[in-house]
């Protein structure tokens, strides 16, 4: 799956229609701004819902608003739920979402990885995705590098055994902007 940031158009770099575009809920500042965000997706959407999050942004949004999000947008057809430690987390969500969102669970935390095959066994799809947020994985485990070298070698092992696809950060875009 190729993810790539709605904010990506602004930069007019041509899209593939085969893209899932991700609107990271932290920077969205109400229902209304949602909406009028999503009108202008024509691709399927991946919600990524920073709940908890400590670094600014913080989301305003509630776990309530997106939900009634997934009701009224179809092309919302996936949802990242952040900082999965255990399977309980997913067991909670997959009663409320409805069911043509796929759950994607974020593994930033030692405890995440050290439960991953735990809470993949808690995925019903078919194919099946989680994301790896090394970032907050490393700050997760204090800085140390050999540390997160194992945890990502251990995540990707689990996965692959499993059949589960490792969404990973595959680059970022800078754009210029002139204040005028």
């Amino acid at each position: 799956m190729l993810i790539i940031s709605q904010n990506a158009r602004l930069a007019h770099l041509p899209i593939p229609k085969e893209a899932v575009l991700r609107v990271n809920v932290a920077w969205v500042k109400s229902v209304h701004d949602l909406d009028s965000l999503l009108t202008g997706i024509k691709q399927d959407v991946f919600l990524d819902f920073p709940e908890g999050r400590n670094k600014p942004p913080k989301p305003v949004l509630v776990l309530g608003d997106l939900l009634e999000a997934m009701k009224r947008w179809e092309r919302i057809r996936y949802f990242g739920v952040t900082n999965v430690k255990k399977p309980e987390a997913i067991e909670k969500l997959k009663a409320q979402v409805p069911a043509r969102v796929q759950l994607v669970p974020k593994i930033e935390s030692l405890a995440g990885v050290e439960r991953l095959g735990d809470i993949l066994a808690t995925l019903p799809y078919e194919k099946k995705y989680i994301m790896l947020d090394k970032e907050d994985l490393y700050t997760d485990l204090s800085h140390d590098n050999e540390g997160l070298d194992r945890c990502v070698r251990r995540v990707r092992q689990v996965c692959r055994d499993a059949g589960v696809e490792v969404l990973e950060l595959a680059g970022v875009i800078f754009e210029s902007h002139r204040e005028g």
